[in-house]
């Protein structure tokens, strides 16, 4: 699993830098449109290869330096009322 990831890396991360930013900004509008389902892909509950194929696809298309923190409850809402 661990090669998959590092190749599908290297090949955006040796992509245009154009392609990598369109790249990027598909993601940041699947994020953006649908938040739930991304932060399920990239979340505890995913299957391990999509978590990290979801990430690495998200961090190769970017700059250096440039990497979003995509912040996900790994717990949902506090109870409420006095149970």
């Amino acid at each position: 699993m661990y090669e998959l990831i590092d190749a599908i890396e290297a090949v955006i991360k040796a992509a245009h830098p154009a392609k990598r930013e369109a790249l990027a900004s598909t993601i940041d509008a699947y994020h953006d449109d649908f938040p739930e389902d991304f932060h399920w892909a990239i979340g505890a509950q995913a299957p391990t290869l999509l978590s990290h194929l979801m990430m690495a696809i998200d961090v190769a298309s970017r700059e250096q330096g440039e990497t979003k923190t995509r912040v996900f409850r790994l717990v949902d809402r506090k109870p409420e009322g006095s149970a």
